[in-house]
């Protein structure tokens, strides 16, 4: 198997009609995905499916992420505050 550059690949993928362009375009999507898709640890995906779960149980229980960082904006101010004491 000869392997392509880049560049070589282009030229010869531009010989291809749109159809067949958009498809291969479909494809090198799917591989870089593949690729790129993070490995969880067993612990840590069981925790995120823990948590998963327990949103689908309760989707109102918890805090919206603006009052979360606005707490967490406070702690990191008051923090910063006591170090310049």
């Amino acid at each position: 198997m000869t392997i392509m550059s880049s560049a070589e690949l282009l030229k010869a993928a531009q010989h291809l009609s749109v159809a067949e362009r958009l498809e291969l375009i479909d494809h090198l999507i799917e591989s870089v995905e593949a690729d790129a898709a993070p490995t969880l640890s067993p612990p840590l995906e069981s925790e995120l499916d823990r948590r998963y779960q327990a949103f689908l149980a309760n989707p109102d229980e918890g805090e919206p992420w603006e009052v979360v960082r606005e707490r967490i904006q406070r702690s990191l101010d008051a923090a910063a505050d006591r170090r310049q004491a």
